[in-house]
């Protein structure tokens, strides 16, 4: 029996990253956080196991009553983030070659929108998209690049999905 999930699809991925950059009110995103966004976005229950959340994403609380929990089982979820970065990789060298992505913003580890325009269909998609009209959504992708991200108080500690016991914290 074949099962889809969009976690395993690369021209979902691709889409995510697009969708996520054209709905943040930031301008580049850091792979490492965009890692965690876009696995959130997939498996956004989960969001719910952050502890202790963040002052930047306290609003995350209140919004997370709209998002239905799965029937599927996920009983590994670091070794899902670490299976996703792959994809994750292949979609980012995708939109670096169509001139999509700014290579110079990729060479110190963010991800930044060039000025090409994209196709209106996909344009038009995002615009109508479910997921981009979502509170949750829009608080993930608004708070999480404004979230401390490494050290022993930073989302790497409290979701629980990165190792961060060596990262040295910047002030």
């Amino acid at each position: 029996m074949l099962i889809y999930h969009q976690a395993q699809d690369i021209n979902h991925c691709v889409y995510r990253l697009l969708l996520i950059l054209e709905s943040s009110s930031h301008e580049q995103f850091d792979i490492e956080v965009y890692r965690l966004v876009d696995f959130y976005t997939l498996f956004p229950h989960l969001l719910k196991d952050i502890k202790p959340v963040p002052k930047a994403l306290n609003k995350l609380r209140t919004t997370l009553s709209d998002v239905e929990v799965p029937f599927e089982s996920l009983k590994n979820t670091k070794r899902i983030l670490y299976e996703l970065e792959s994809l994750q990789s292949i979609a980012i060298q995708n939109l670096l070659a169509k001139s999509l992505l700014d290579k110079s913003a990729f060479e110190i580890g963010k991800l930044k929108r060039t000025d090409k325009s994209l196709p209106d269909v996909l344009t038009e998609e995002m615009k109508s998209s479910r997921l981009a009209v979502q509170e949750w959504f829009n608080v993930l992708i608004n708070g999480f690049p404004n979230a401390a991200f490494l050290g022993n108080s930073g989302l790497k500690a409290r979701t629980g999905m990165m190792e961060y016991r060596y990262d040295l914290e910047r002030k």
